[in-house]
């Protein structure tokens, strides 16, 4: 099976790398999401048409290694996974597509290794230290908390009250097979890291951010393009967090421009 291996700390991440003629795109997706979600994205098959994806677990997801201690899952650690894929498959730069918890640590990608990074892709994210304000904040460290006594099934439970319906059985059966150590410490990891850069306006680096019109990160999201010289803001309309990544018509030509310019 492909794994590229963290030299920091020894992690594996597991990958899928969909030859293509085109430029390399590597995907990462969301807080609990695996490849098969990725594989599910409209843009994801839209672009594959044309490039060559290489889609990743990242760490403590999927069949990539399940680290249970908050410090594994700090920013640096994991672009050091996406450079440890990079280099396993003798790639000095590629483009980068991220969703949502992906998008956050592409974030990262353009400020601690930027050199490796050809555009970047942010769905449904931004770079400045949490907002506790934000409903989906106390929502997972709420349903974080009932893994301690429920594992996952008390984590589902919590999402379907919070969102007021039931998630799609496909969803809810990859979700009962995560780890809830793992996820539990990537998210308070998440939560006490503060912000990414602190000089946003130094970065030249092709980016697209785009956000879902009613997604609570929007504001933040928008600002972060303001303030970086190379980026564009799309913001669409009528999507929410969980809605914008499955959004294809509004965001391919975007991307496809992006692509072309970039490289």
């Amino acid at each position: 099976m492909p794994y590229a291996t963290n030299p920091i700390d020894g992690v594996r991440s597991y990958f899928e790398d969909w030859q293509g003629d085109g430029p390399p795109i590597l995907v990462y997706n969301g807080l609990g999401d695996v490849i098969e979600d990725s594989r599910e994205l409209p843009l994801v098959r839209a672009l594959a048409e044309k490039n060559r994806l290489v889609l990743v677990d990242d760490r403590g997801h999927g069949r990539s290694d399940t680290p249970h201690d908050g410090a594994s899952y700090a920013l640096t650690t994991r672009v050091a996974d996406v450079v440890a894929v990079l280099d396993r498959l003798d790639l000095p730069r590629a483009h980068v597509l991220g969703f949502s918890w992906g998008a956050r640590l592409a974030f990262a990608l353009g400020e601690y290794a930027r050199q490796r990074v050809l555009s970047l892709i942010l769905c449904g994210n931004q770079p400045y230290a949490w907002d506790s304000r934000w409903p989906f904040v106390p929502m997972l460290t709420e349903a974080f908390g009932r893994t301690q006594g429920g594992g996952m099934p008390g984590f589902i439970d919590v999402l379907e009250r919070v969102l007021g319906g039931h998630l799609p059985a496909s969803a809810t059966r990859r979700l009962l097979a995560a780890d809830p150590l793992a996820l539990g410490a990537a998210w308070r990891s998440a939560t006490t890291e503060g912000p990414i850069s602190t000089d946003l306006g130094s970065w030249r680096v092709p980016c697209l951010i785009y956000l879902g019109e009613d997604d609570e990160m929007h504001a933040a999201a928008k600002r972060a393009a303001s303030e970086i010289p190379t980026a564009r803001f799309l913001s669409l309309r009528g999507h929410t967090h969980l809605s914008a990544p499955f959004e294809v018509d509004q965001v391919l030509p975007a991307v496809r421009a992006l692509l072309s310019a970039a490289s």
